[in-house]
């Protein structure tokens, strides 16, 4: 005869207990038939204990987990297992799912038959719902760390690893140790071996506290910049290369050679680089405007306007309303809106010649405009913004007129930001030929015509003729020579005057004894300094006289 199931009463003990615990019990038989069950299922369930007893507790699983509980149950009623601990979703008092972590033991009579099961029902939501959420940080932060090329391992308090992402696989030898030492600072640089090429790391490693501050793990970050590196250099050869390029074509915009002219020519091309104010200097027809030019053709801003304005050609009333514009009816004779050579150079370059002929008011409201950024027309009620690059030029000395008081200092130092000088051609004889062959090309009559050449006398003279009027009259002098000549040579008397007697030449009015004296001294030291390269110590040996001597009448001289 079998022996009855335990009855409810025999579990008073355990149910007291069990409720003191907040852990739900149940007393079911082996066709998991509810026979018992503590107060605390019944408030975990909000049922009464008769709507309860006597029913199939499978009821209150979901019905996709209870082919897992069948399972289970069928496990234990055969005697395979004495005990099982799974988890499953039950539901709660308002038929909510609730994960809940079953505890199975099997009841058994004298002689070891399955009779009963004791179910415990612990309510786990809340520690799943943190095993979820770290779950979910786990997931996130790997997404995030294997979104990156850079290669991130994660090592504990002890440097060893934890994860790392997929990019950290590719490196060589064993990642189970960091590549910095623990605790280094800083950034460093690490050259290893990759698929059997050298590749090039920056790495860092960092450490990581807990909220209160307790170290507990290190980030390695291993990032690959090797192809950064390649890609510098060719960008730094391609950026060689296009600085050749320009160079090759400023030569033959700008004719010349020597140390003098390639400091011009490397000055050139930095200003071109650059966003900067500049001031051109050197005497009348050295070609300050031809320099200008070639900054401009050769900066970011050769797609706009370059506009060019004589300073010392406009009278001084007329100027202003030139530079910044004017409204209609600003003055007599404004019969329409003019917007000014500022706004009509706009994100382009605006030339200034002579700026050293600007009186001192002229030279207020330039100041205001640079330092502003915007200019005002004449009569204006409002003040347009500007965006232009600044280059002036001037024959004359300006810090000494600065330091006279007849030009403004603070107007030097803003136009002044790279000094350009450029040499006159009596410093650079050895270019008078090569310009010359330029402007008799230029000069040819038609195309079809034989080009003339210099006979061996007339380059003598040319050679010998002291130009004053520079670059300028050199053209001048070859176009005169092209007009007078009838053959295919170019001889002395086809020169103008000035060239072929430059002693006796009336063209210009003759130096006082005085005048004339400080004139030898400076073709003097001129002279020295072009022998010498502009060598200052080897001038000064040369002359007989001490370097600060040299340097004082370099100054007084304009040289």
């Amino acid at each position: 005869m079998d022996t009855p199931p335990a009855s409810a009463t025999d579990n008073r003990e355990l149910k007291r207990i069990l409720d003191y615990l907040k852990i739900s019990y149940w007393l079911v038989d082996m066709d998991f038939v509810l026979l018992d069950v503590n107060e605390t299922f019944l408030e975990f369930t909000g049922a009464a204990r008769d709507r309860l007893i006597g029913r199939d507790m499978r009821t209150l699983i979901s019905a996709d987990e209870r082919r897992k509980a069948q399972e289970i149950i069928s496990a234990l009623a055969s005697g395979r297992q004495e005990s099982v601990q799974f988890e499953l979703y039950v539901y709660g008092r308002e038929m909510q799912k609730i994960p809940v972590l079953f505890h199975l033991s099997v009841n058994t009579d004298d002689q070891g038959r399955p009779v009963t099961t004791n179910a415990l029902l612990t309510d786990i939501s809340g520690q799943k719902k943190i095993r979820d959420d770290l779950e979910k940080e786990k997931m996130m932060l790997q997404s995030i760390l294997f979104g990156i090329r850079d290669c991130v391992t994660i090592f504990d308090g002890q440097g060893r690893f934890m994860f790392g992402t997929p990019a950290s696989a590719g490196l060589p030898s064993d990642r189970k140790t960091p590549r910095l030492p623990l605790g280094a600072e800083g950034p460093a640089k690490l050259e290893l071996t990759v698929n059997g090429q050298q590749r090039q790391f920056v790495g860092e490693i960092r450490p990581i506290y807990d909220h209160q501050g307790r170290l507990f793990a290190y980030a390695e970050t291993l990032t690959d910049i090797t192809d950064n590196l390649r890609l510098a250099e060719r960008e730094r050869e391609l950026f060689h290369y296009r600085r050749q390029m320009r160079r090759h074509r400023l030569e033959t915009e700008m004719i010349g050679s020597g140390k003098k002219m390639q400091t011009v020519f490397e000055t050139i091309l930095r200003c071109a680089e650059v966003d900067s104010s500049v001031l051109i200097m050197g005497e009348t027809g050295v070609g300050k405007e031809v320099a200008a030019r070639a900054i401009h053709a050769q900066s970011h801003r050769r797609e706009k306007p370059f506009v060019s304005v004589n300073c010392g050609a406009l009278p001084e009333a007329l100027l202003e309303s030139e530079m910044f514009g004017h409204v209609k009816g600003a003055f007599t004779g404004a019969i329409s809106d003019r917007a000014g050579l500022f706004r009509e150079a706009h994100q382009g370059t605006l030339f200034l010649d002579e700026i050293g002929e600007l009186d001192k008011a002229m030279q207020v409201k330039l100041l205001r405009a640079l330092q502003e950024r915007e200019v005002r027309p004449v009569g204006a009620d409002r003040a347009y913004p500007v965006d232009v690059r600044i280059i002036c030029a001037t024959n004359r000395n300006l810090p000494a007129m600065a330091q006279r008081g007849e030009f403004r200092l603070d107007l030097f130092y803003r136009v002044a930001v790279i000094p350009l000088v450029i040499p006159p051609l009596r410093e650079r004889p050895q270019d008078i030929f090569r310009l010359a062959d330029h402007f008799i090309r230029k000069h040819r009559q038609g195309d079809n015509q034989p080009l003339k050449t210099l006979n061996l006398t007339a380059q003598q003279m040319l050679r010998r003729y002291h130009w004053p009027g520079n670059i300028r009259e050199l053209e001048n002098a070859i176009e005169h020579a092209l007009a007078m000549s009838r053959g295919a040579e170019i001889t002395p008397e086809c020169l103008p005057l000035q060239v072929l007697y430059p002693e006796t030449a009336g063209a210009a009015p003759a130096l006082a004894p005085r005048d004339d004296k400080r004139e030898r001294e400076r073709r003097r030291i001129a002279e020295a300094l072009n022998r010498h390269d502009g060598n200052q110590t080897a001038a000064a040996r040369d002359l007989g006289i001490s370097r600060v001597t040299l340097w004082r009448k370099k100054t007084m001289y304009d040289l």
